[in-house]
């Protein structure tokens, strides 16, 4: 049986091509309501289904988003992935999704073919680096859909092509570990610098960075990968390391001539893992090897997923504004309103902590800066000319991290 055409379905309406053509390619010149609504009934009844290609040649445009992931299965991802999804989704656009698993021949050759199917915009989440050589690699693919005028968004470090979302990593662990010294923990576990992912060195430089303020040094480091096999592995790690009686020692994690340690023998070690997906998979692990949390090992994440308040106990984290930075990213894409007005371009960047943050600007100081020295806020030249946008997050202080009374 040949397809049908927009011609059968013309016909079938009693109207012309031109006039069929016009209510299902999406025209502003739609005919009256009820010509429409003959014309959709009888497209509907013979299975007609406009070419989307055809449309896309007509309209220089193909409706297409393409979104890059490093792992859908992390919510981190999986929850940025859902609020594209649905803004791109009301605007009448598609999004293609991939992911890499931080392999460089899977993100080039994800690329290529996104490419190739003429998406019209790229949005990156998540940081990966593969080496200069690979690196540049994948700059050369971006830079060139940018040239022959694709849009090019990233969502945590700049990708030197486009725009970014950019998230003060270690201003924020900073914060979490100052938050997690003045709530008394005296004893932390951290990760070791993760290889190619710069969010988690940065993560855990800035928490280690507070620690040393304080007079207080990790009681030791472990290597994992950043998923949820990583937590289990980080779990077991900590499982040994209090096994051997590691850290019972007055003292022990604090550095020399600091009176943070005192008394810290009976205190849990403090588990600092650089992502959610890791903590929760750490938190799971260590209840199943029988370790009480956070009675003997706290633990603390950085993400701000869903699943953090329905752990148990909740995990203490620093929130991002992953809704915000996704919508931050459709409005660069899409082109929105508000981006081409010069006005706000999206709540998640009123000021440096972002729109689940506190915003006392007092406290956290003036609003982020773009590259080009444009307020995140909104202020000055306005968000369509910046080409970075700075998010921090808020500590969210929960029962994984709780010092409770011992006697």
């Amino acid at each position: 049986m040949p397809a049908v055409r927009l011609s059968d379905v013309a016909k079938d309406a009693g109207v012309s091509l031109a006039t069929a053509s016009r209510v299902l390619n999406g025209s502003s010149r739609v005919p009256g309501k009820a010509v429409a609504e003959k014309v959709q009934l009888s497209a509907a009844k013979l299975g007609y289904v406009p070419n989307a290609q055809a449309q896309a040649l007509a309209r220089s445009r193909s409706g297409l988003i393409g979104l890059v992931v490093h792992d859908i299965a992390d919510p981190y991802f999986a929850t940025i992935a859902r609020e594209v999804q649905q803004q791109v989704f009301a605007s009448q656009s598609q999004v293609l999704l991939t992911q890499t698993d931080r392999e460089l021949e899977t993100e080039v050759r994800a690329l290529r073919s996104l490419i190739a199917q003429q998406v019209d915009a790229l949005v990156l989440v998540g940081t990966h680096r593969y080496g200069n050589d690979s690196d540049a690699a994948i700059s050369t693919l971006l830079e060139g859909f940018e040239r022959n005028g694709g849009t090019v968004v990233g969502l945590g470090q700049s990708l030197g092509v486009g725009r970014t979302v950019v998230t003060d990593n270690a201003a924020a662990a900073h914060e979490l570990a100052t938050s997690l010294i003045v709530e008394g923990h005296r004893r932390f576990a951290v990760v070791e610098g993760i290889a190619g992912i710069p969010s988690a060195g940065d993560r855990t430089g800035g928490f280690v960075a507070a620690l040393t303020e304080a007079g207080i040094e990790p009681e030791f480091s472990i290597s994992a990968s950043l998923t949820r096999d990583g937590g289990h592995a980080l779990a077991a790690r900590v499982a040994e390391h209090l096994a051997a009686g590691a850290g019972t020692d007055a003292g022990s994690g604090a550095g020399a001539g600091s009176d943070a340690g005192a008394g810290t023998a009976d205190q849990p070690l403090c588990l600092f893992a650089p992502a959610d997906v890791m903590a929760l998979g750490a938190l799971g692990e260590l209840r199943r090897r029988g370790l009480d949390v956070p009675g003997q090992v706290a633990v603390a994440g950085f993400g701000g997923v869903p699943g953090a308040e329905d752990a148990n106990p909740t995990l203490t984290t620093v929130a991002l504004p992953l809704a915000d930075m996704a919508r931050q990213a459709v409005e660069w894409v899409l082109g929105s309103a508000a981006a081409r007005t010069g006005g706000a371009a999206a709540p998640a960047v009123d000021g440096a902590r972002g729109a689940v943050g506190t915003a006392d600007g007092a406290a956290t100081g003036a609003a982020a800066q773009s590259t080009d020295g444009t307020s995140s806020d909104g202020s000055g030249a306005g968000s369509d000319a910046a080409t970075e946008v700075h998010v921090r997050g808020d500590v969210r202080l929960r029962e994984s991290t709780a010092l409770t009374a011992r006697t």
